[in-house]
């Protein structure tokens, strides 16, 4: 296995339950509703299961390809990501802090023969990221109030 030559944890806490916050984020319409102009669509070909690929289309760009490449349901998934030389992994972890409150990890990592060229352009996460994941908390949290 390659070495890793970028990594970056962040997590937040929202106000409900693990289960739902696991069912809202697994949903992938979601993730297209909350990166809004961002992207143009996001696409899962098949269930939210190990293994099943999607897409991703941001404006002025060719789709970008995408797998779950690991799954514990209800807890954790990884997308990976295959970038010539090197593999882009975000892994999702729920925890529950509370029957009503759950926490989400999100830990970004590069691997492979090219990922340490790659290394520095992987920066604009460590900024763009934990923005991202307080907008899915705040989702998760506006549609459990609404449920």
């Amino acid at each position: 296995m390659s070495k890793t030559a970028w990594e970056f944890q962040h997590f937040v806490e929202c106000k409900a339950a693990k289960s739902f916050a696991w069912a809202f984020w697994t949903d992938v319409s979601n993730w297209e509703r909350i990166e809004g102009k961002a992207v143009e669509w996001i696409k899962l070909h098949g269930p939210f299961t190990l293994g099943t690929f999607g897409e991703t289309k941001m404006p002025g760009q060719e789709p970008q390809k995408w797998r779950i490449g690991q799954i514990d349901l209800g807890h954790s998934a990884t997308i990976e990501m295959v970038i010539p030389g090197a593999l882009f992994q975000n892994e999702m972890i729920l925890e529950s802090i509370s029957p009503d409150q759950t926490r989400i990890v999100q830990r970004m990592s590069l691997t492979g023969d090219k990922a340490q060229d790659l290394a520095e352009g992987m920066r604009v996460f460590e900024t763009s990221a934990p923005q991202g994941l307080a907008k899915l908390a705040r989702a998760i949290e506006a549609a459990n109030s609404t449920s």
